[in-house]
């Protein structure tokens, strides 16, 4: 993680916030989130050179009402912004049992999942939406208007690591078109039309296309109601407005993310274990999320590999 650290300290960010994205996309990598993961350091850093993301951002924060807490993120990296939220939320929740967090001016908050990991690990329920730059057409249509737009959720347990859902709105997360670009394989047919509306295996085909929403119709009922209630409540922009978290030429993406906390009290917590132990009761089940403690697991015990070449230009940036 020290060297992802340093290529973005390198490049003038300070060493509070580069420890805090470092952290982040090598969490990612270790839960198998490649497409969020190392791979994202090169266009990170090519934004920061050309201003696309102000690494000197001034976060700062106001309420609206008492159960409201809005950032604003100030056109710099979502990750800072996350932190900052999180310090400010957990007392706040804790003093008046919920919250309602939104966050304008941001940018990609990797996977969702990690940020509401760690309220619930704290005995917070948290569900957590994020509005990402277009890539779904309206359901009918050609054109995208909606991002991928994934939503996550996680609560406590007594005894056990937080339970944790973390989706995209897409068929599959866009960062696995990417990935598999990067790795030059073809994708199922089913994850993504190209620009004509026509199904393809050829991910660069797709990342000029439209992704597919899961679900079909109510799928992308659901990226509208994430749009809205990010976006919307913030006040930033909408999918079809928000640039490219991948490019570095165009303005900045100014997406939002959203965060409903709620702290429920012990004896709420021990009745969460009623309804996971039924799932479990049945042959054959399992809770979602144990592949990534099971990677997690394997990470501890056998160390992390990383892409030779992720691995080359991180450390030709931290020199």
């Amino acid at each position: 993680m020290q060297i992802v650290s340093d290529a973005f300290q390198s490049h003038g960010m300070s060493n509070h916030n580069a420890k805090i994205i470092a952290h982040y996309l090598v969490l990612a990598e270790t839960d198998g989130q490649l497409g969020h993961g190392l791979s994202r350091v090169k266009s990170y850093l090519a934004q920061i050179k050309s201003g696309k993301v102000n690494i000197r951002a001034s976060i700062r924060s106001e309420f609206q009402g008492k159960g409201w807490l809005e950032l604003d993120a100030d056109h710099g990296f979502a990750f800072p912004a996350l932190d900052h939220a999180y310090s400010q939320a957990m007392p706040m929740v804790r003093e008046n049992g919920a919250l309602l967090v939104t966050i304008n001016k941001s940018h990609h908050a990797g996977v969702l999942g990690h940020h509401v990991e760690r309220y619930a690990a704290q005995g917070v329920v948290a569900l957590m939406f994020s509005n990402t730059p277009a890539a779904m057409a309206p359901w009918g249509g050609s054109t995208p208007i909606f991002g991928t737009n994934p939503i996550a959720f996680s609560c406590p347990r007594d005894s056990a690591s937080p339970f944790v859902i973390d989706l995209s709105l897409a068929k599959v997360a866009r960062g696995k078109v990417m990935r598999a670009k990067t790795e030059g394989k073809k994708i199922p047919d089913d994850w993504a039309v190209d620009s004509d509306g026509i199904a393809t295996t050829d991910p660069e085909q797709a990342l000029k296309g439209a992704m597919l929403p899961m679900g079909g119709a109510k799928g992308a009922a659901l990226a509208l109601m994430v749009e809205l209630i990010t976006a919307g409540l913030a006040g930033a922009h909408y999918g079809f407005q928000a640039s490219s978290f991948l490019d570095s030429k165009s303005s900045e993406p100014n997406v939002a993310q959203t965060l409903i906390l709620i702290a429920p009290p012990a004896d709420r917590i021990a009745h969460f274990e009623t309804l996971f132990s039924a799932i479990l009761a049945q042959p054959n089940t399992r809770l979602p999320g144990i592949n990534r403690l099971k990677k997690r697991a394997d990470i501890a015990k056998y160390g992390l590999k990383i892409l030779t070449d992720d691995y080359n230009y991180i450390l030709s940036q931290a020199q």
